[in-house]
């Protein structure tokens, strides 16, 4: 059977992590990485804006695997934003290093990227969302990087990766599609 390449939504590509991602001199350590570039129309938009404008806004369906997950992977030790969590994501005026924004904590912050993510017994991951300047156009660049430690972690990720790829491409199209970024 011959798999064609699916179309991008809304402009989302996937693409090599950018040069300016704070997780590049890093990339080797990654057990795994992606990321995906969307255009932003939204240049006057500061990087939390941008940010609450990707994650604040979780899709139905999101929702809904998030809750189905939780449950079966609970069990091992695994966490993650519960329904409640995920249906009022709090917004802040402003977010300090450690605090929750959207479904993650704050790890770094800049006037061009943001990072944040999660730490568990079985993996540690991180998003950066990263504002580009490519010529007259900008963009945002969404890269998760994910750190395993141990079998259970590798499993995991085995069964979630096309559920994150998917959902990656959706949130960001979401995003553009409803004008937030």
């Amino acid at each position: 059977m011959i798999w064609k390449k699916r179309p991008q939504r809304m402009g989302v590509a996937q693409c090599d992590m950018p040069e300016g991602c704070s997780f590049r001199p890093d990339i080797a350590k990654f057990y795994l990485w992606d990321s995906f570039e969307v255009p932003l129309n939204r240049t006057e938009l500061g990087m939390q804006d941008v940010y609450l404008g990707i994650f604040a806004y979780p899709p139905r369906l999101f929702r809904l695997l998030v809750v189905i997950r939780n449950a079966i992977v609970g069990m091992f030790g695994i966490r993650g934003p519960s329904l409640q969590q995920l249906n009022h994501v709090e917004i802040k005026s402003e977010y300090a290093v450690g605090d929750k924004i959207a479904l993650f904590t704050l790890v770094s912050r800049s006037d061009s990227e943001i990072i944040a993510g999660g730490t568990d017994k079985h993996l540690d991951f991180r998003v950066s969302v990263l504002r580009m300047k490519n010529g007259n156009a900008d963009s945002v660049v969404l890269t998760t990087v994910v750190d395993v430690h141990n079998f259970f972690g590798k499993i995991y990720l085995f069964f979630i990766m096309p559920f994150h790829r998917y959902f990656v491409r959706t949130i960001l199209s979401a995003a553009v599609a409803a004008n937030r970024i």
